[in-house]
């Protein structure tokens, strides 16, 4: 939002916390938690506001390591573009699931 944590901020719409979501995957439920402004201007990009249905996080890790791009790597592109992190464990489990069904 512009300012480190717990620091001063000048501005009107300063960070409000973070709320939990429930959302599904192929894979089952799962709960994330999602920051929130006080104008609400923040957009989700993995689960928009008001949908349940994450933006399949299984197809953008089986479409990276379809590129040859290593576990740890995948992990790293997780976190610099959309902001969450995905252990390497579960980046295993899904590409291993792919592998297994051919």
């Amino acid at each position: 939002m512009g300012f480190p944590k717990n620091g001063k901020s000048i501005a009107t719409n300063t960070r409000n916390g973070t709320s939990t979501k429930q959302i599904k995957t192929e894979f089952g439920k799962s709960e994330i938690t999602v920051p929130r402004d006080r104008q609400g201007n923040f957009e989700p990009v993995v689960v928009p506001k008001h949908k349940s249905n994450s933006l399949s996080v299984e197809n953008i890790v089986i479409s990276l390591y379809a590129k040859g791009m290593s576990v740890s790597d995948i992990e790293d592109e997780i976190q610099e573009i959309y902001g969450f992190k995905l252990s390497t464990s579960a980046i295993s489990i899904i590409t291993d699931r792919v592998i297994n069904t051919f």
